[in-house]
């Protein structure tokens, strides 16, 4: 399976994660222009980062993917919304560089479980050679 695949399926991975996790918790939200980047971020959560650092570590461990786009395409529906929102309501989201750098600390648990992952693959790997 080629890489572009991998990221398109870890895409899809994680926005299904915040989708479900969202059906889960039943915030109250109020429509308006913040709607959807309001349940976006009430979806991440302790148990949310958790799974992200779960999943990261099975693509470090049998994708070998690297860990800064793997982890940004798990975490890539917050941008989306955001870019959708700020275009829809004029206005909304002018501070867009500091949630962006906002999303980046949501990518951490990934980025170190792919790590951890890709850590463990390889000492996996030299256990097997040297047997």
């Amino acid at each position: 399976m080629s890489n572009k695949i991998k990221y398109l399926l870890l895409f899809l991975v994680g926005s299904l994660l915040f989708f479900i996790i969202s059906r889960f918790q039943h915030n109250a939200v109020n429509a308006g222009e913040y709607y959807y980047s309001t349940i976006a971020r009430n979806s991440y959560t302790i148990f949310s980062g958790a799974l992200l650092f779960v999943i990261g570590i099975g693509v470090g461990y049998f994708w070998k993917l690297n860990p800064f786009y793997a982890a940004f395409c798990l975490i890539l529906i917050f941008p989306l919304i955001t870019f959708y929102e700020g275009t829809v309501y004029r206005g909304s989201h002018n501070l867009l560089p500091f949630e962006l750098v906002t999303f980046l600390f949501f990518a951490v648990p990934a980025i170190v479980g792919v790590y951890i992952g890709g850590f463990i693959s390889k000492k996996m790997l030299s256990k097997q050679s040297v047997v």
